[in-house]
């Protein structure tokens, strides 16, 4: 009787340190998934900072995922929800929760025209659109990619000169329109893109890609507008 309470105890033991040993890698597990959605958000500037922090966290195995806004806005709280493995026969394991805090970073501002003045060096067209060659060149090999990837890069507007400027600046007005002069489009690194709403298939896609070919979405406000980092 007492080896076989002594076996037992011991399987019972062996129970109780494998239930806690699977709880803790469980809880391991969520905790890299809520890591992982806080730093991608810190890392990447972009619209829809919720959205995509949901997105990542079940991407890397949570099952519920809530994502709240602290200090204005200016934070995430990223908390995600799983279950512990099963335990001496329980079907179902303890719910368990991690979370993570992200700081957004702030919106990419467009550090006002560069060189200063309106871009008097040569322009190629691509697909339609004036930039600098050296914007050309960086669009012609994001826009293989995108085709690749079966995404389709439509561009309205690139280079516009000061009378384009102001034209357009009268036409739509302060509110959607830099005044002649302020326009980021007189540095020929500019491109409208058609992305149609933030958060489409191509936004996503040039959201995601668009930096390995030097491209930055140029306002958070602006899903369309990508500019080349380099300069001409």
């Amino acid at each position: 009787m007492l080896v076989l309470g002594i076996l037992l105890a011991c399987t019972f033991l062996f129970a109780l340190l494998a239930a806690v040993g699977g709880s803790y890698v469980a809880h391991a597990e969520l905790q890299q998934a809520a890591d992982i959605a806080a730093a991608v958000i810190e890392r990447s500037p972009g619209d829809a900072p919720r959205e995509r922090a949901d997105a990542l966290a079940r991407a890397n195995g949570a099952d519920e995922v809530r994502v709240a806004e602290l200090d204005g806005g200016s934070r995430l709280r990223i908390v995600v929800v799983g279950r512990a493995p099963a335990a001496f026969g329980m079907r179902r394991g303890a719910r368990i929760e991690a979370e993570a805090f992200a700081t957004l970073p702030p919106p990419v501002g467009d550090g006002g025209p560069n060189p200063p003045g309106v871009y008097a060096g040569p322009l190629e067209v691509v697909d339609g659109v004036r930039v600098c060659p050296t914007v050309a060149a960086a669009y012609r090999r994001m826009d293989g990619a995108a085709s690749r990837d079966g995404i389709t890069l439509t561009p309205t507007s690139g280079f516009r000169g000061y009378a384009e400027q102001a034209a357009l600046y009268a036409s739509l007005g302060p509110g959607l329109a830099a005044p002649p002069g302020a326009s980021r489009h007189h540095d020929a690194t500019e491109l409208d893109i058609n992305v149609g709403p933030a958060g489409s298939p191509t936004h996503s896609w040039l959201r995601d890609h668009g930096p390995s070919f030097g491209f930055v979405q140029r306002y958070s406000w602006e899903p369309w507008h990508w500019g080349y980092v380099a300069g001409c």
